[in-house]
């Protein structure tokens, strides 16, 4: 989902002297048909993933993965956003993100005997930069 945010500036209502946002319409589409989830496929290719606007995706994530004994797969990815040059560095890429997290304590890996916790921190410093 593609927001123009210069048509979303805070609102000051008088009567109660707070700000409010408006409603957010959607765009039809990107202003930039390269903005949007990528993913690695399974031949190692990249390939960039069309989701119609009625639909909804499901990717897999590596705790999944852990979790099912490999039954599921993660799948790599990443996101682009909308080139600066295409919008004024004003349309937001909007996306609800939903994450499989068990209690800290629940083993996820049961060969390795990872906790959850093990597992997330493992995830955040491989992907923190120092």
């Amino acid at each position: 989902m593609f927001i123009d945010e210069q048509k979303a500036s805070p609102v000051v209502d008088d009567a109660a002297g707070r700000e409010s946002l408006p409603l957010l319409n959607e765009l039809p589409a990107s202003p930039d048909p390269k903005a949007g989830l990528y993913i690695k496929s399974r031949t190692g290719e990249t390939v960039q993933v069309k989701i119609p606007r009625d639909c909804i995706a499901f990717q897999t994530g590596e705790a999944l993965q852990r979790i099912t004994s490999g039954k599921f797969k993660a799948v790599p990815h990443f996101v682009r956003g909308v080139r600066p040059e295409l919008s004024d560095g004003k349309v937001a890429r909007n996306t609800l993100a939903v994450f499989t997290q068990p209690n800290l304590g629940e083993e996820v890996d049961i060969d390795q005997h990872i906790t959850f916790g093990e597992f997330a921190r493992g995830v955040v410093s491989k992907n923190t930069v120092s």
